[in-house]
Formats: structure tokens, C-alpha cells, sequence
């Protein structure tokens, strides 16, 4: 809708761009200046109409568009969108640390009805429809905003790096009510009372997984790591310094290196599952799937089928909390970089709750 104002006896008029307009454009919305109003509402009506019937050019893209472009690039609106997708997946994701995660995703998102559309015939409403889709397939909030915000910054890397003259469809879906789903409530999941003895009972198995379990369960429950970075520790970080290791940058979600202080429990057992190898050899020789394969026999056996590994983190983070760690403290060990994101992991019980608020003596005296 196109609003009218008068300043300094001049007519400023501003018209907007439709969501459903496919062609290139600097910004959602174009102004001008008029010496008369009627000669204001002429260029408006103009502009509008020209918006609807979709044979618009914006006048401030000419510069841009009168410098010499790639063949490649000029292609680009005129091939189909999975192209592009596949460009991003062998350049851009190789770089990320979630590579393999993010090439899954980019995989699935060329096999979408909107992939086989070129550039120029996107939308907007493509997007709309394929959020609406994947709604009533069932899948998670959580799992549609990462889908969409994978498109988004395929579109940014179009602009940005490769200089195609197209807009970003899922930045005009995210001034929508509702556009992009909303991540729901995190998980709080604790360990609860008898679980972490059933737990114990049920890893004294035969299996290499089980052994390598046993030293596995203690030092995620007492350091908060995360079941990756404990699996790729390698001998010689925990031979270097007593009570600590340094992850490096390269085995961090964060990619920044994590300082994790260690347990006596947990020290002892990566010390011996180090034993015998050489520095540079991981001290676990299970994968991830084969870790989460032991788990859910684990698990099971120990009458908790809904308690996942990252749980594990939740219930690290928050015992250290309950003993009176710092957030400073917790952050470091964590390796969150913001107070909100740690937050998430710390759930504390009624029983710490209460112990918090009005001392041990009220906690031990209900519990009794």
C-alpha cells in the first residue's frame, strides 16, 4: 500500500512491493519526490500497476545492471533453483562444521517441487507452500525454520557472492505473522530417581561398546561435554595437564577451542582408556552410530527408553549449577557463548529449587 506525505512543500510518495513480485528489486519498498501531489499519484498508480501485471523494473538496479556480467551469472535466473543448491553444497558447506548434517538437508531441499523452478519464477508463495507441506508431513517447528533459513542463506550467498540480481523470498516470509515457525520449548529432561544406578547395572555388559560405555556415561555426566567432542579426545590431550583438556577448534561445535576441567572420576577413567596408545589416537573407537546403537539397549534396559544422550548434558550443566557454579564458570566449561543458549541447559528439580531459594535444610526436611 503506497502512503503520500508532504515535507518542505514537496510530495514524498512511497509505493511497496508486492511479495509475489519475482523480479529483482534493491528493497521491498521505492520512494520519490514530486513538486505536486497529482503528479505524485500519477508516478504511485504507475508504479503499482506496473508492480501487479510483474513488468516492474526497478530504476535503482540500472547501474548495477549495466555493468558487465558473467554469462554464468546471468544464467543463474534462468536455471532451475536445485542448480544453485548443488553449487552451495560443494563450495560453501565443505567450509561448515556441520558438513554432513547440512549436505543431508541440501539434498532433501533439490528433491522439493521448488527446486525444479528457475530464479526468476520463485516466490515467495513457493516457500509458503513448502513450510505449509512439511507441516502436515509432521515435521518439527524446529525442523522446517532450519530448512527455510538453509534457502535464505543459499539466496544470500546468490547476491552476495555470485551477484545475481535477485531478492531473498524467505527475508519477505519472515515479516509475516507466523512466516517462519518458531522453535518450541526446550527439552528439561533429568535424570530420574534409581535411573543412574539402573543405568550403571545395565553397562556391565560384554560388548566392546558397553566397556567403552562405562568409561563413556561417568565423564559426560560429570563434565556437560558433548558426546562428540568426549568421542574424538585423543590420548595425548588427556596425558598433558592434570584435571583439564584443551579441545581444539577443529572438534568444537563453535569452532572455537574448549577448555573442559575434568572430574577425579572422569580424569581417572580417560587416563585409562588412554592407556597403551600412542598421542594422536582416539582413547574411543565407537562412532557416532554405534554409540547411539549401544545407548538404546542401555537405555532400555534401564526402564528409561525416552532419555537421550544429550540428556546427559542437561543433567551435567545443571548439577554443576546446583552446586553453585557461576554462569561465567558454566559458560566456559559449556562452551556457550551466550548466557540464553546456556540457560536452555540448566533445569533445575523441585528439590534444587527449593534448596536454592530457602537453603538445604528446607530441601532434606521435605524430601524426608
Amino acid at each position: 500500500m503506497a502512503s503520500i506525505t508532504k515535507r518542505a512543500g514537496k510530495w514524498t510518495v512511497t509505493a511497496r512491493v508486492p511479495e509475489n513480485f519475482r523480479g529483482p528489486c534493491k528493497s521491498r519498498s521505492i520512494s520519490n519526490t514530486f513538486k505536486s501531489k497529482r503528479a505524485a499519484q500519477t508516478w504511485i498508480d504507475a508504479t503499482e500497476s506496473a508492480m501487479r501485471l510483474g513488468n516492474w523494473t526497478d530504476p535503482r538496479l540500472e547501474n548495477v545492471a549495466s555493468e558487465p556480467k558473467s554469462p554464468a551469472t546471468i544464467a543463474y535466473l534462468d536455471q532451475p533453483f536445485k542448480k544453485a543448491l548443488g553449487e552451495y553444497r560443494d563450495k560453501v558447506t565443505p567450509e561448515k562444521k556441520g558438513e554432513p548434517q547440512e549436505i543431508a538437508m541440501l539434498n532433501m531441499l533439490a528433491r522439493q517441487p521448488f527446486a525444479i523452478k528457475t530464479l526468476r519464477e520463485l516466490s515467495v508463495d513457493d516457500f509458503v507452500s513448502y513450510r505449509d507441506a512439511r507441516r502436515k508431513k509432521g515435521r518439527a517447528a524446529s525442523t522446517i525454520r532450519n530448512n527455510l533459513n538453509t534457502v535464505a542463506a543459499v539466496y544470500e550467498w546468490l547476491i552476495h557472492e555470485k551477484s545475481v540480481p535477485v531478492s531473498n523470498p524467505i527475508a519477505s516470509l519472515r515479516k509475516r505473522r507466523r512466516g517462519i515457525p518458531q522453535p518450541g520449548a526446550g527439552r528439561e529432561r533429568r535424570l530420574r530417581a534409581g535411573e543412574e544406578d539402573r543405568i550403571w547395572a545395565s553397562l556391565h555388559g560384554d560388548t566392546w561398546q558397553s566397556r567403552e560405555w562405562q568409561a563413556l556415561f561417568p565423564v559426560l555426566l560429570d563434565t556437560g561435554m558433548r558426546a562428540g567432542e568426549v568421542r574424538c579426545i585423543r590420548a595425548g590431550w588427556v596425558r598433558r595437564e592434570h584435571g583439564f583438556i584443551v579441545i581444539p577448534e577443529e572438534n568444537v561445535k563453535g569452532k572455537e577451542h574448549r577448555y573442559v576441567a575434568l572430574s577425579d572420576r572422569a580424569y581417572d577413567l580417560l587416563l585409562k582408556q588412554a592407556e597403551g596408545k600412542r598421542d594422536s589416537a582416539p582413547i574411543f573407537t565407537m562412532t557416532k552410530n554405534s554409540a547411539e546403537h549401544e545407548w538404546q539397549k542401555v537405555r532400555l534396559a534401564a526402564e528409561c527408553p525416552d532419555l537421550r544422550i544429550h540428556d546427559l548434558r542437561h543433567e551435567a550443566l545443571s548439577r554443576m549449577a546446583a552446586n553453585g557454579a557461576d554462569l561465567r564458570t558454566l559458560m566456559r566449561q559449556s562452551g556457550h557463548k551466550t548466557v540464553a543458549v546456556l540457560m536452555r541447559y540448566l533445569n533445575p528439580t523441585k528439590e534444587e529449587q527449593r534448596a536454592r531459594l530457602f537453603g538445604a535444610s528446607t530441601a532434606e526436611a521435605i524430601a524426608a
